[in-house]
C-alpha cells in the first residue's frame, strides 16, 4: 500500500473525515522532495486546479501537525516549512536559489545527544541540524 493511502486509512480509522483538501495536501507533501511553506502548498494546490483559501491551508497544517503526519522545519529565513514526518534526517540548503535537499548522516547523533545531556544536565527533546551553502548550480 502506498504511503498516502496508508496515512489516509489511519486517519479514517481514528474517525477523521477525508476531505479533498486534506488528501491532496498529504499527497503533495509526500511527492515533494523538499519542505514546503504554507504559501507553496497553496500555490501548488491551485496549480492542480484545487482552489483553497489560505485559512483552510493553515487549519489543515495544524491538523496534520497534531496527528504527527507532518513536521515543521525551521530554516534561518524565518519561514516555517512542512514535510511528511518520517525518519529523522537533516537538510542542506542553498542560500542563493533556496534549493533544499535531505541529508542522512551515517554517524548516529544519539550518542552525542546523550553526552550533551550528561555534561549539561539538560534534557534534549529534539534537535535540528541544517547545512547552508551554495548548490552546484549556484557556485
Amino acid at each position: 500500500m502506498e504511503i498516502n493511502a496508508t496515512l489516509l486509512e489511519e486517519l479514517k480509522k481514528k474517525g477523521f473525515r477525508m476531505t479533498t483538501v486534506r488528501s491532496n495536501m498529504i499527497d503533495l507533501l509526500i511527492k515533494t522532495r523538499s519542505p514546503l511553506t504554507a504559501q507553496d502548498v497553496h500555490f501548488l494546490l491551485s496549480q492542480k486546479g484545487l482552489l483553497v483559501n489560505k485559512t483552510t491551508i493553515y487549519r489543515e497544517i495544524l491538523f496534520l501537525l497534531g496527528q504527527d503526519i507532518i513536521q515543521e522545519i525551521h530554516f534561518s529565513d524565518g519561514k516555517m516549512r512542512y514535510e511528511i514526518a518520517r525518519h529523522h534526517h537533516h537538510h542542506i540548503v542553498c542560500v542563493q536559489c533556496k534549493t533544499v535537499k535531505d541529508v542522512i548522516l551515517e554517524d548516529d547523533l544519539a550518542e552525542h545527544e546523550r553526552k550533551i545531556e550528561k555534561n549539561s544536565r539538560f534534557k534534549i527533546l529534539n534537535h535540528s541540524l541544517e547545512f547552508f551553502g551554495l548548490c552546484e548550480k549556484c557556485r
